[in-house]
């Protein structure tokens, strides 16, 4: 290993000669420096994402993970550093490569599910509300709201506090739909010799009148199912103000639709839909 030196008051330079001990040493001194530097770097990141876990920007699962992550290419830095020791530069080269190519197999996984995590955090909009997802490869759509985003999946939260956990990757290449939700309730009601459209207008005016705190109910969206053979069938929506529904609010709004349609002996049935 040599190295060039420069005189600027005579205008000359020099070349240094060191033997390979010394050029061994040198070597050492500077994979040390780089250790030492990488470990830095380390500790200030890691105390910035606590800052961030602290602040509630990022969950303790996705600190784990940047953590694990930052050691990884710690250890990745520290080792080539350490390999120039003892490989030549087309050794380190090809090591280098060989271990860049096996890390990309090994954590395939990983890295794409952290890119789609990356992805979704610069959606801010996704935030807070309440979407119908359409998955990639799912007939089925999945409806709620995105409580928490992790580098390897998400958590979906449905109207009734269920949680749903999807992979970052299918999530980011869904279709989104911004939803409102909402409870379907089918209701059968006995009218016996009453007039079947007598009835239905008597449901409305009941509905409006009632007093609901977690519930709204909107009247013009009633949706008349099935009129004849002494029966009618209405089925309504309910938008609950505060998310998610509890058992117990959904108890309170069929007992106070029973209290308020008792001479109709009704039959109360939940839609599982959204």
């Amino acid at each position: 290993m040599n190295d060039i030196v420069f005189d600027a008051a005579n205008n000359t330079t020099t070349t240094v000669v060191y033997g390979p001990v010394e050029s061994i040493i040198f070597k050492m001194w500077t994979a040390i420096a780089i250790t030492l530097l990488v470990v830095v770097i380390r500790i200030i990141l890691a105390r910035f994402i606590t800052a961030l876990m602290n602040r509630g920007r990022i969950s303790a699962g996705t600190k784990s993970t940047l953590i694990r992550l930052i050691d990884v290419i710690s250890i990745f830095i520290i080792l080539v550093a350490f390999l120039e020791l003892v490989v030549t530069a087309y050794m380190l080269v090809v090591t280098v490569a060989l271990l860049i190519i096996a890390s990309i197999i090994l954590f395939f996984y990983e890295l794409r599910e952290f890119l789609a995590y990356i992805n979704l955090q610069l959606l801010r909009h996704i935030h807070g509300r309440t979407y119908e997802f359409k998955l990639p490869h799912h007939d089925k759509p999945v409806y709620g709201r995105i409580i928490s985003i992790e580098p390897l999946n998400s958590t979906i939260e449905d109207i009734y506090g269920r949680r749903i956990y999807v992979s970052n990757t299918l999530l980011v290449n869904s279709i989104m739909t911004e939803y409102i939700p909402s409870i379907q309730l089918l209701i059968k009601l006995s009218h016996a010799e009453g007039d079947p459209m007598t009835v239905v207008n008597d449901v409305i005016d009941s509905i409006k009148r009632l007093e609901l705190s977690v519930f709204r109910i909107d009247e013009k969206k009633i949706v008349i199912r099935r009129i004849g053979g002494g029966e009618v069938s209405i089925i309504i929506r309910a938008f609950p103000t505060s998310l998610p529904v509890r058992l117990s609010d959904l108890l309170r709004l069929v007992e106070k639709i029973n209290k308020s349609l008792a001479k109709y002996n009704p039959v109360i049935q939940f839609l599982e839909q959204y």
